[in-house]
């Protein structure tokens, strides 16, 4: 059997969301990489996945030039709204108001906002940049089976899948992108925790034309059927076109799509209304909360499913794996570059599970806010029911606003323990799942501003370290420049004089890395300013 060879800096196992995000950022900082992927193009399967990005996600997607073809995606006048009702033409428990896109607008504390656009649309969204990059490639038909790490590099084995030979490529860092089964996380030793066992669902995927000719709700985005049982069921707009995702709740016997008849809980969901539906595909799956102990080891490190899995109660599986991606790839860039320490890649791990063991709770909070309890008398005419509907609808609204309006999960989380960054003793402060408060304490996101010249302050990050100097302190910059240029650590200084962002930042110098969040701020630089860079570049010692 014939074999080919390659080699690539980093190579990404695994052509999903977080695999191609991973891909762009790299390309943005310069770094060659490869993805691997076993499938034959992308997205060639509509399937029950993502669609909600919020708004971190988006800022990323900004850094790339994709937030136009994004947008585009989903129907900027539809409603975001969630209807709680017994069926179509059933009861009205409540309503949960979530404005569109066009009525939304930009939010204040960042230039992007939130965006629905379907994974099916938006996996070829990043596909294409990552074709068009000058340092990202992508390959498909390539199924991993093994790979050997050593201390200079990793050798993997895969094989074409459309040729059958054998493609050995050796690779200076392997990424898993590879899904909550990842035989790379497997292969490292790495198990997955369960944080929470929840139920079994089965996602079909119907197509619907015009289905707001069948009921009286108005525009909207999310339907969620509600019986005496609790939440038996929901229906979201995937595309805002006719595509909808109809998914049971809670049933162990869903799991076998071959025998579970799914056309009566349908037809519960429409009642007495005769709704044609195409049924484009059925998916059967565990809602379970898994986290990997560590998200990875030497050269070989973890992103997204593969080190984490959670309800989809909230949308923040796949925004969290992207955060993992936009972290991980700076430090790979710095390693590879040179100027990053030998311990800076320990930090991804101490970095980023917390912040998805804290996304995790978000989600299970959310999901036992809808699956309910106490609904006895939903369904029941007469006063009786109409009281109890008044009263679950009124319940629903209140519990589940983190759910529809979680600005505070795609802003507010932060890197406090982080041996990266330089703590300057000020208290942590509320991480809301909701609200969201810019703050430039450092381990938090470096807020965001608009700028005379129009960008936003997160237009200046994303390649090297950027140190925002502001009252005039650039002219006290040269002893950091100096530093960081004798280990070669890219940096940049701005200078900005506008009162309204001095205010923001609070301190006249702030250190920010290439993912964005604040690595040290001070009124003047500390002493000992080469201790400061060897801190925030993974090369302090213990």
């Amino acid at each position: 059997m014939m074999k080919n060879y390659m080699e690539t800096p980093v190579l990404i196992v695994g052509g999903g969301p977080v695999g191609l995000a991973l891909a762009l950022d790299l390309n943005h900082q310069g770094t060659e990489c490869l993805i691997a992927e076993q499938q034959a193009g992308t997205a060639l399967v509509v399937q029950a996945k993502a669609g909600t990005h919020n708004e971190r996600t988006m800022e990323f997607c900004r850094r790339w030039g994709l937030t136009e073809e994004i947008a585009a995606a989903y129907p900027d006048d539809e409603a975001r709204d969630t209807v709680y009702c017994t069926s179509l033409d059933g009861y009205l428990i409540g309503r949960s108001k979530v404005p569109s896109a066009r009525d939304r607008g930009v939010p204040a504390v960042g230039p992007e906002m939130m965006r629905r656009c379907a994974q099916n649309q938006f996996d070829p969204i990043l596909a294409r940049a990552v074709q068009a990059s000058s340092h990202a490639r992508l390959q498909y038909n390539l199924i991993f089976e093994s790979f050997v790490q050593d201390d200079q590099g990793v050798t993997s084995r895969l094989r074409d899948t459309s040729t059958g030979e054998q493609v050995e490529i050796r690779s200076a860092y392997l990424v898993g992108c590879d899904g909550a089964g990842s035989p790379i996380r497997k292969s490292l030793g790495i198990p997955f925790e369960l944080i929470k066992q929840m139920d079994f669902s089965l996602s079909a995927m119907l197509r619907i034309e015009h289905l707001e000719r069948y009921h009286d709700f108005g525009s909207l985005e999310r339907f969620m059927f509600i019986g005496p049982e609790g939440t038996w069921a929901n229906m979201t707009s995937v595309d805002g076109r006719g595509l909808y995702r109809f998914t049971v709740v809670g049933s162990e016997a869903a799991l076998d799509a071959e025998t579970f008849d799914i056309d009566p809980i349908i037809r519960r969901a429409f009642g007495k209304i005769e709704v044609p539906y195409v049924i484009e595909r059925v998916v059967p799956w565990r809602r379970a909360q898994t986290l990997a102990r560590t998200y990875g080891r030497g050269r070989v490190w973890l992103a997204g499913d593969s080190v984490h899995t959670t309800s989809p109660t909230g949308g923040h599986g796949l925004n969290t794996g992207i955060g993992d991606a936009t972290d991980l790839s700076w430090m790979l860039s710095a390693r590879l570059a040179g100027w990053g320490g030998e311990r800076l890649l320990d930090a991804y791990t101490t970095e980023r599970r917390p912040v998805a063991l804290r996304n995790l709770g978000s989600a299970t909070q959310n999901y036992h806010a809808w699956v309910g309890s106490g609904m006895d008398n939903v369904d029941k005419a007469g006063p009786q029911g109409a009281a109890a509907r008044r009263n679950i609808g009124n319940s629903l609204v209140v519990s589940l606003h983190q759910e529809w309006f979680s600005q505070g999960i795609a802003l507010g989380y932060r890197y406090d323990d982080s041996p990266l960054v330089v703590s300057d003793g000020t208290p942590p402060t509320e991480d809301h799942p909701s609200s969201y408060v810019p703050r430039a304490r450092p381990g938090h996101r470096a807020p965001h501003a608009w700028l005379t010249d129009g960008r936003s302050t997160l237009d200046l990050f994303g390649r090297g370290f950027v140190l925002l100097a502001f009252g005039g302190a650039s002219t006290e910059a040269g002893p950091l420049s100096m530093a960081a240029q004798a280990v070669q650590m890219p940096l940049q200084v701005y200078e900005i004089d506008q009162p309204e962002v001095v205010a923001l930042y609070r301190n006249r110098l702030v250190l920010v890395r290439p993912d964005g969040h604040v690595a040290w701020r001070g009124d003047a630089l500390p002493q000992n300013v080469d201790a400061l860079v060897e801190t925030v570049r993974g090369a302090a010692s213990r």
